[in-house]
């Protein structure tokens, strides 16, 4: 298959079912609506009040979850409108798409931290650290593959789940998205015994992206992309757009709070850069030199300014280097980051510098590790109760009443849209549902209440 028709493919209109009827006149492409599907809907309102860096932050002005998606969300957009311009200078997209790419990138960067459990990258590591300690005082309850869906549990990996089964709307195909925006989200297409490879021999293989309760919805996917269990040419773009994003984002939000400085910033970027050297630092001492240092906000200002620069230098990076490797994307057989490979990838490099600074603050340091008490207690909870047979919603036991605490929306898919023939299994991934789909906010009140600490 050439790569025109590989794109025909990929914004095609395929879902696992027909779509409902809309209005006569509905000029949406396919990625429109499935953003029209997501936007209003209780998992994207939750994004509210999870952690981007800054956990149960007070201060209005720092990201969220929602807001450096929605950021994701926008740049991921731009990027496709300049792909779009690539494509058609090789004559590989019909005018009859044109736009379709980036409303793709659009949708894709929306929703790809949907499943995210509360307290970010740490909350994953509590979720992982409690059911690795479980199977190993219960090693037989369920299979390998089984187990390493929990023992290796990924946000990215959950997405999947909640946009092919979690969200309930009358039935289990969930939010019946396109089979393209939900490729999108599965950055290593393989089961988690597949994955997790450490050394990697390719980037697939490096985490996992679908549990095993959903293999035939991702096998389907594949089969009808033809994807060959590779990346989607969408998850390299999708992934830089994240990456750019979050990487200057980020130090903004840290000086906003006082954690590092602008001082901060040049001390990294001089001491980090190679290729952007001379270019950036000129514009951060030209930054310097504009706004007096009796202006209030001044670092604010010059963090926001730079930020904008450095990322217009890194999305034309990534537009070059798409350009340079695009057989091997098209082929999902690039083993690296969009970014990592391109000519900004020192200055990428020069952030996660700074962004290590800021996670060792001791401020988040606490609240990281509070949320991480408050997941596995709630997770000791309910894992002990689905052990009985009482944890089901008849009953005025303590197992029952558990069972009745969890959002009916789960329930529902659990008792009506569940087909996995190992009923433990459900029962587990049931309660990483519930608990991972939490907010910060509110697994911290959950757990403070059953323990009766606070009510």
């Amino acid at each position: 298959m050439d790569n025109k028709a590989k794109w025909e493919l990929l914004l095609s209109d395929k879902r696992f079912r027909e779509k409902s009827e809309t209005i006569l006149l509905d000029g949406r492409n396919p990625f429109e609506s499935d953003y029209g599907r997501l936007i209003s809907s209780a998992p994207i309102r939750r994004l509210q009040d999870k952690t981007q860096v800054f956990p149960l932050e007070s201060n209005d002005y720092i990201r969220t979850r929602l807001t450096h998606s929605l950021e994701v969300s926008y740049i991921g957009g731009s990027i496709g409108q300049s792909v779009e311009k690539i494509l058609n200078e090789k004559g590989d997209i019909c005018n009859d798409k044109i736009g379709f790419l980036s409303s793709l990138l659009r949708v894709s960067g929306l929703v790809h931290d949907l499943g995210n459990p509360p307290f970010g990258h740490f909350g994953e590591v509590a979720i992982q650290g409690f059911f690795k300690d479980y199977f190993e005082k219960h090693p037989n309850v369920l299979s390998d593959i089984e187990k390493a869906d929990f023992i290796h549990f990924d946000g990215n990996v959950q997405t999947f789940r909640i946009l092919t089964r979690l969200y309930y709307f009358g039935d289990e195909y969930s939010y019946n998205l396109t089979y393209s925006t939900l490729a999108s989200v599965v950055k290593y297409p393989s089961d988690s015994l597949e994955g997790n490879k450490n050394p990697f021999t390719e980037i697939a293989k490096k985490k996992f992206g679908y549990f095993v309760s959903e293999t035939d919805k991702y096998k389907a996917i594949n089969d009808y992309l033809q994807l060959h269990h590779r990346r989607s040419p969408i998850v390299y773009l999708m992934e830089a757009a994240d990456d750019i994003a979050y990487s200057a984002a980020d130090i903004e939000d840290g000086i906003k709070l006082g954690i590092i400085k602008v001082d901060d910033v040049k001390e990294v970027f001089e001491s980090n850069l190679k290729n952007n050297k001379e270019e950036v630092l000129a514009c951060l001492e030209e930054l310097e030199t504009k706004f007096d240092k009796s202006l209030r906000n001044r670092d604010s200002i010059i963090v926001q300014k730079f930020r904008i620069k450095t990322q217009t230098l890194m999305i034309n990076a990534i537009l070059n280097t798409f350009k340079e490797k695009y057989d091997l994307i098209m082929n999902g057989e690039l083993e690296d980051e969009l970014i990592k490979v391109s000519d900004a990838s020192d200055i990428r490099e020069a952030y996660k510098k700074l962004t290590g600074r800021i996670f060792n603050n001791k401020s988040i340091l606490i609240k990281e590790l509070a949320g991480k008490e408050a997941i596995e207690g709630l997770l000791g909870f309910f894992v002990t109760a689905a052990e009985s047979p009482d944890f089901k919603s008849e009953g005025n036991n303590y197992q029952s009443r558990l069972y009745n605490i969890i959002s009916s929306n789960f329930k529902t898919i659990f008792e009506r849209h569940t087909n996995y023939p190992n009923d433990f299994y459900n029962r587990l991934r049931l309660i990483v549902d519930y608990i991972s789909g939490m907010t910060d906010g509110h697994a911290i009140s959950l757990y403070q209440a059953l323990k009766g600490i606070k009510l």
